[in-house]
């Protein structure tokens, strides 16, 4: 038997109806014919596209030296903190 795809908006429309209904995702993916982790993938999915960006004026701009501008003895340093306590650490030392 060959796998239904079904389009963005389909998707929606279903995760809504699970939303409004008083099944279960186990329940509701077996009378739809749908698999509970599809279902869950695609209801992630579009949670996340509903999710508003950062506005623009949150970012810090900042100037570096272009590399061939840069002494040997120039040392930089760049954290940046990501969500779920990832911390990403770049350094030059001097």
């Amino acid at each position: 038997m060959a796998t239904k795809r079904r389009t963005r908006e389909q998707w929606q429309r279903l995760v809504d109806k699970q939303a409004e209904s008083e099944l279960s995702v186990s329940e509701f993916c077996a009378q739809y014919d749908l698999t509970v982790s599809n279902f869950y993938l695609w209801r992630k999915k579009l949670s996340n596209d509903s999710q508003p960006f950062a506005r623009q004026d949150n970012w810090l701009a900042f100037d570096m030296p272009a590399s061939g501008d840069q002494s040997i003895d120039s040392a930089w340093e760049i954290e940046l903190v990501l969500p779920g306590g990832v911390v990403l650490r770049m350094n030059r030392a001097a």
